[in-house]
């Protein structure tokens, strides 16, 4: 377009920026239209100076809308697959693999094998007049690398700024799968009811008898700075099983709902005060299971809305039609708690089944110790 690149100097000044895509055959037809019209972001690729253009590409210019446009991040193909939980115009759940970082950090050489640049290939940017658009989704809080599980994605700066406030107060309530090395003791003085624990403020199940029994951890830890804080996590044993190599032959799947959100609070905890770390911690366990991954998992979330609950929100969610938007095919509830105006609070309440090498690890140890057994007796 000479009128739009005048000179050459100026085309090539476009392709530096990332302006100019190139979509590698002809576009897809627009079914509204009836015209081809719609870039496929699996075929394009961000144009460079001197790259060949091919009878029927396209050359496209990616501009900056009011709907978000994440082709603008097209510049690598897709690192890796990132299961999407929910998604809405303002914020995701993603379920972020094992083994990966959720942002990289200066010489931290991980490239873009990281979960801040697979979010641009597995989100759908927001609809055009969603207020303060994030230019690329932004994850709103850590993993740690080895940790798989529920990550929450922010993709508008008042959801960024609410769901970090949820964080702060405390509002969001996680919970943890893990297994350990060893069988944890269950002491007396600190068992708690399921009252008790849905008094501490983490999610739990109330049973009105008090049968179900949980175990509380409360353990200062230093953070990375050397100061001395405040954690607290609950949890309670799952299932547990035999094992050759378990600490005094046992492995123990727990579950865990931390209060506070230390650094490496759950595996500290469990290491530390209870003395059964979490199966593949090369960190905390230098004994058993050197060549095992991390078995630590986060399989669920409850949030409050971070745009549904303000006015306009509220509003926007009351008058949708499609029941399956409305309650996120039903990951969205409204909550005991009101706000102001004496209306229930819209949350978000998300799981994810564990990792198959899970289940599959403490079936392998139970088949192991018991095989052992047999020869012993014959």
């Amino acid at each position: 377009d000479s009128k739009e690149y005048g000179s050459l100097s100026k085309a090539r000044k476009a392709c530096r920026k990332g302006s100019i895509l190139i979509h590698r055959g002809p576009l897809a037809i627009d079914p509204i239209t009836n015209k081809p019209s719609i870039f496929d972001p699996e075929k394009c690729i961000r144009g460079r100076v001197g790259d060949r253009v091919y009878p029927q590409d396209v050359i496209g210019k990616q501009v900056r809308m009011g709907g978000g446009l994440y082709l603008t991040n097209m510049a690598h193909k897709k690192p890796f697959d990132l299961p999407v939980v929910y998604e809405d115009d303002h914020f995701a759940i993603v379920n972020k693999p094992a083994g990966v970082v959720v942002k990289s950090h200066r010489k931290g050489g991980h490239g873009i094998m990281t979960i801040r640049s697979a979010l641009p290939f597995a989100l759908q940017p927001p609809s055009v007049g969603t207020v303060a658009i994030i230019r690329r989704p932004q994850p709103v809080h850590r993993l740690d690398k080895p940790t798989s599980g529920l990550l929450l994605v922010a993709k508008t700066k008042p959801a960024m700024v609410d769901l970090t406030r949820q964080f702060v107060e405390r509002n969001i309530k996680k919970t943890y799968t893990a297994i350990l090395n060893g069988k944890p003791d269950e002491p007396n003085e600190t068992s708690i009811t399921s009252m008790e624990a849905h008094k501490l403020g983490v999610d739990v199940e109330l049973q009105s008898d008090d049968a179900e029994k949980w175990q509380l951890i409360d353990y200062t830890l230093n953070d990375k700075s050397g100061a001395h804080r405040s954690a607290v996590t609950v949890w309670r044993i799952l299932q547990c099983c035999k094992s050759l190599e378990g600490t005094d032959n046992y492995v123990t799947m727990v579950e865990l709902k931390p209060k506070t959100g230390r650094y490496h609070q759950l595996r500290r905890h469990m290491a530390w005060v209870r003395d059964c770390p979490v199966i593949g911690d090369s960190e905390y366990d230098h004994l058993n299971f050197k060549d095992e991954s991390l078995y630590l998992c986060s399989n669920k979330v409850t949030l409050d809305h971070p745009y549904y609950n303000t006015e306009a929100g509220r509003k926007e969610w009351e008058a949708l039609e499609d029941e399956n938007v409305k309650y996120g095919n039903g990951m969205i509830q409204l909550s005991g708690k009101t706000n102001d105006k004496g209306e229930r609070t819209v949350q978000v309440h998300a799981s994810i089944d564990l990792p198959e090498r899970f289940m599959e690890f403490l079936n392998r140890s139970k088949e192991e110790a018991d095989k052992n057994l047999d020869e012993k007796k014959e």
